[in-house]
Order: structure tokens, then sequence, then C-alpha cells
């Protein structure tokens, strides 16, 4: 997403923006209005100055000369934050974006030019077929003109800082980790440039373009030494991770220990700092999402669902809700199709992704899910499933004398089994891959506590792995290294060959953790095996820790996530099928009994189907998001559930319906 913001700015003031010589200008007027406004604040003070020492503090003038000093430094902060953009260009560093300031307001204001001429022409075109009621202008037409470009503006505008604190929320879990890189390779070496450049190897964005820049900014001569662009590093992060600053701090400091003793106590007391302080940043957010979930199950799930059931009520209170304008002369107004599109197809399903975007977006990282390929073709897959999605629906239609009495939902099936056949095919592999390997990930530090006890007893690195393979017999971390003790075994290879080399088992496996802590197993034994048992043994506590944390995010609200699974998949898409069924019943025995026209059954339908399928994609979002942190492959595989799931029970659900009402 950040991608294709950065394109499209740069796209948008290619076009239509400054140009160089233009913005230069502009920054020099900044600059000399910066200037303008400081010499105004020296003026000021030394008027105040001499008003003290001629009149003191109690005189008139003097209080007046206060006020304007103070208004002309708020002035100069005006004029400073728009010479410098101190704020913008951090978060552009943090980002990764090579964005100005003057492009990003540029592309605001075009996107919310654009998006109000799209409402114009769209509601123009619409007035032309069906002119509007002053009913609907004041109701529908001017909050929209007034609230959508707005909200586009301020998203637009302010989605660089958006992001930055999405990614911030997702380090937290993440310095963990980071920490960990750098006390595994301080125990192998106590080497500051070699730690950062470990942690740099293996740890996720944006820490790890944080740390290159470190050594990128030694290499270039921009800082003095290593440990001072480290310090400027632990800064900058520290001021909204100050856990991560103090842990960085302890790492800098371990290297002026002088005894093995102080390095490792001064290591294991900057890993302590994070974890506490992540667990408690966890905690904090795990208590803190119980109101917005809730908020999100009601107005996002419940809400609709009572407002789509009650439709059919407010047929038998006599109320047309059919008509397109208001009724001339009442005061109840109408209530038409398109109302009904816009409340249950955009506004709510709209609404609840956008919150349940934010609450995920305070959603601390925790433990990294491994990064495994689709493996698939994505293009020849698409193409089999719009041909699947196509051929569905023309057998479907020729069948459709079979089908009618659950008409026109035979029409949706076909693109609703294209997208889920498209969803489950490419990720059916790479889920199944992706599930071993994080069983192997929660099994590794059971496996490295039983490694380590046994290297510190004595046994050879080959022997201990052979041994706690063994004890781990029938799991898939325990079958993984019984494999590379029985290589180890039979090319007679050096552990660090059998692990990491051309034939090397660990070169195939894609988890940074487990590839990290055995290079650092391999070199920790080759200097002291007794040492090193006990460090794989503090590793293994540690990874432990990261588990739990994660175990305990996903626990605090299990519950939430659950309920809101199962009334996605099972209770909305069967009150909603009874609630369609209804609805044809009423249809005919008002048709026989009154002059009331109601909105034609097939269309009701099809407004429940599709709230139905947009809900699924929000909730599958922020479920799988508040499990996985929006795990691409898992959200895709289980909306390919979900959305299957949800139109063969509604289907059932207006069949049985219908013909139990007949």
């Amino acid at each position: 997403m950040s991608r294709i913001y950065e394109y499209a700015c740069k796209k948008v003031n290619a076009k239509f923006g400054l140009d160089r010589d233009e913005l230069l200008d502009r920054r020099e007027k900044h600059k000399q209005d910066y200037l303008e406004k400081a010499r105004g604040v020296r003026k000021a003070e030394m008027k105040l100055r001499e008003l003290l020492a001629a009149e003191g503090k109690g005189s008139r003038d003097y209080k007046t000369q206060e006020k304007k000093v103070e208004k002309a430094r708020k002035a100069l902060e005006m004029a400073e934050k728009r010479y410098t953009r101190m704020d913008f260009k951090k978060t552009m560093a943090f980002t990764g974006m090579d964005l100005e300031y003057e492009e990003v307001i540029l592309f605001s204001v075009f996107n919310t030019v654009l998006t109000f001429m799209i409402i114009f022409a769209g509601v123009f075109t619409w007035n032309l077929y069906h002119p509007l009621s002053l009913f609907e202008i004041l109701t529908y037409i001017i909050p929209i003109f007034l609230i959508i470009p707005v909200s586009v503006l301020i998203f637009s505008a302010n989605y660089p800082e958006i992001y930055s604190e999405r990614m911030k929320a997702s380090t937290i879990g993440k310095a963990p980790e980071c920490i960990n890189y750098m006390t595994m390779s301080m125990r192998v070496r106590p080497s500051l440039y070699r730690a950062i450049s470990f942690s740099a190897e293996n740890t996720e964005e944006p820490m790890a373009s944080g740390l290159k820049k470190v050594l990128w900014n030694v290499h270039m001569n921009e800082s003095s030494s290593l440990e001072e662009a480290f310090l400027e590093f632990a800064l900058d992060w520290g001021e909204w991770n100050e856990e991560l600053k103090r842990s960085l701090y302890a790492v800098r400091s371990s290297i002026l220990e002088k005894t093995s003793q102080g390095l490792h106590s001064a290591l294991e007391r900057a890993n302590q700092i994070i974890i506490e302080g992540t667990e408690r940043k966890i905690k904090d957010y795990a208590n803190s999402l119980s109101t917005p979930t809730t908020i999100l199950f009601a107005i996002g799930i419940l809400l609709p669902l009572l407002i789509g059931a009650m439709l059919p009520m407010i047929a038998l209170g006599g109320l047309d809700i059919s008509s397109l304008e208001a009724s001339q002369g009442s005061t109840q107004g109408g209530l038409s199709i398109i109302h009904v599109v816009l409340l249950m197809n955009v506004v709510s399903p709209l609404g609840a992704f956008m919150y349940s975007y934010k609450i995920l977006g305070d959603r601390p990282g925790t433990i990294s899910q491994p990064d495994v390929d689709e493996q698939v073709d994505n293009k020849n897959t698409a193409v089999i499933s719009l041909i699947i999605a196509i051929a569905s629906t023309f057998l479907f239609y020729t069948l459709s004398p079979l089908f009618s009495v659950i008409s026109p939902l035979h029409y949706l099936w076909g693109p609703v089994f294209g997208i889920s056949f498209y969803c489950l095919t490419t990720t059916l592999k790479a889920k199944r891959k992706r599930d071993r390997i994080v069983k192997m990930e929660r099994q590794f530090p059971d496996f490295l506590f039983q490694l380590g006890s046994r290297i510190a007893e004595g046994s050879s690195p080959e022997q201990a792995i052979h041994m706690s393979a063994d004890s781990m017999k029938g799991t898939e971390i325990g079958n993984l290294f019984a494999d590379i003790s029985f290589r180890l075994k039979l090319d007679r290879l050096p552990l660090d060959e059998a692990l990491f080399g051309n034939r090397g088992r660990l070169k195939y496996i894609p988890s940074r953790t487990i590839k990290a802590t055995m290079r650092t197993v391999v070199e920790l034994t080759s200097k002291d095996p007794k040492q090193a048992g006990k460090t794989i043994t503090n590793i293994s506590q540690f990874l432990k820790d990261m588990e739990e944390m994660d175990h305990e995010i996903k626990s605090e609200l299990s519950s939430s996530v659950e309920m809101m699974k199962a009334t996605s998949a099972v209770f909305a898409p069967l009150v909603m099928g009874i609630v369609g069924a209804l609805y044809f019943m009423l249809e005919s025995i008002f048709t026989d009994i009154s002059n009331v026209e109601l909105i034609a059954p097939e269309s009701f339908i099809v407004v429940l189907a599709i709230y139905l399928i947009s809900m699924s994609f929000v909730i599958t979002y922020f479920t799988t998001g508040i499990e996985n942190q929006v795990d691409k492959i898992e959200f895709k595989h289980q909306l390919g559930i979900m959305l299957f799931v949800n139109i063969v029970i509604f289907s059932l659900a207006v069949f049985v319906g219908k013909v139990g009402m007949v």
C-alpha cells in the first residue's frame, strides 16, 4: 500500500505539481519567513527586558508586551514547522518513503477534487433518470458531498503518519527479537558491529533498515563512530519505545564489561528490559481491545443483521419501501431499494472495515510468520477461476427452473465459487507448509532447551542433536533434526555444512528464528561448550517467553473472535436466509390484499447476499489480523472458506424457509 501511495504521489506531481525551481522558491520563502519571525521574537524579548528593568513585572505595558512575546513565539513555531518539516522528514525516514511535503499535499487535493467530481457525475446522471426530491437532497446528497471528499482529504494527507504509526505498533512485539539477535551475537563475539549486522540480517522491517542505516552512516562518515550512530538509532526509536532504548543502551554497555560474567549479566538485563516492557504493552493492548471488539461486533454485524430482519416488519406496518422518492405529504418518508443498498451494502461494510483497520493498526506485532511463497501461478489460477465462475453461472442459468425456489441466488453462485476456488487454490499448499513451519517454531524452544542441557553436560553438538531429536520423535522439529542427524552420520559433514551448506537441511526451511538461532549455536559450541549450553537454554527461555506473549494476546480475545467467526459464518446467513424467505411470503400477501408496492423479493435477496459477502471479507480481515497480524495466506484461505459456507447456508435457509412457508 505504501509503495502504491508513493508511486501515485509521484505521478500526480509529475503531471500537476510544481517544478524544481518553483519548489525551491517556495522553500526560500518559508526560510525567509522563519528568519523574519525569529528576528521578531528577539525584538519582542528585548523590549520585554527593557520594560522589566524600567517598570517591573507589575506594570501594564510589561503584561501587554509579555502577551506579544508569547504570540511572536507561537508564530515562530509555526514558521519553523513550515520551514523544517522535521516531523514529516522523520516520518519519511521511518517509513522509507521518498516524498516531499508538497507532493503529499497536492496528491491529497487531487484525490479530493477527483472524488467530488465522481460523486457529482454520479448524482447528476442519477437525477436525469430519477429526479431527486428535496428530502433526498437534504438527507443523502448534501451529507455525501460533505463527508466523503473531506474524509478522502484527511486520509490522503495523513496516510504517511497513519502508516508510520501502524509500523511502530507492529515493531513493538518485534523489538525483543531484534535485541535477542544482538545478544546472541554478542555472546559469540563481543563486537557491536557484528551484533548490529547479525540483527539487521535476521530481523524484520523497518528495524532491519534502521540497523543497516547505522552501519551505512559509519561507512559514509556521517557519524564519527559506530557507538555514536548506534546511540542516535536508540534515541530515535526511543521516542516512542522507551524500553527499546534502554535495552539498546544495555547492549552498548555490555562491550565495556571486563569479565565474561559482566558481559552475560548486561546482555541478560537487555533481554529482560525489552521482554518486560513489550509484555506490558501487549497486555495493555489486549485489555483495551475488549470495548472496540464489542463495538465492531455490535455495529458491524448485529445492527445490520437486525435492520435486515426488521425490513419485512416495516412492510407489515404499511410503509412503502419501494418508492424512490419520499412519499408526498407523508412525514414517514419512503425507503427505497437504493436506501437499502446504501445501508446494507455500502455504509455498514465500509464503516466496519475502517473501524477494524483502525483497531488492527494498534496491534503490536509478536511472533513473525514464516515467509512462505504461495508457490502457484496466480495468473493461470485467476484465468481458471474466471472460467469456473462463468461456466458455473451459465450452468446454473441453464438449470434455473430447478432453482426457481431460491431465485436469483443461483446467479451469485458462479462468482462466489470462482472467488473461493481462487483463494483456496492459491493458498492451500502454502498454508500447509506455513502451518508445518509454525509447528516447528512452537516446538523449537523445547528442542533447544534439551539441546543446551545436553551440551552443558558434555555431549558434542552432533550427539546432543541426535539425542534431542530422538526424545522429540514424532514432532515436526524432532523429524527435522533427526534428518539432520542422519545426514551428519551418513555424509560425515561438519555441523555448519549439514545445517546451512548447499545440501543443508535448514537452507530450505523458511524460518528466520530457527536459522539464526542454530547459526548462533554452531558458533557458540565451537568456542566454549559449557558456556554454550547455558546460553542456549537462555535463548530457549526467551523464545518461550515470546510464544507466551503471542498466545496471551490471542487468548484474551479468543471468545470475541470465535463469536464473530461463528456469527458471520453460520448465524448471519441463517437469519438473513429466513428473512429473505419471509419477505417472499409478505410480498405475495401484500400484492393480493393491498396496493402497497414492495421492493422486488429477488432484489431484496441479492442485497442480503451481497451484505453477507462483504461482511465475510471484513470479519475475515479482522479475525485473521487479530490472530496473525493480517497474514496474507491465512486471510485468503479463510476468506475462500467463509464465502463458500456463507452462500451455501444462506441458499439453504432461503430454500427451507420458502418451502416451509408454502
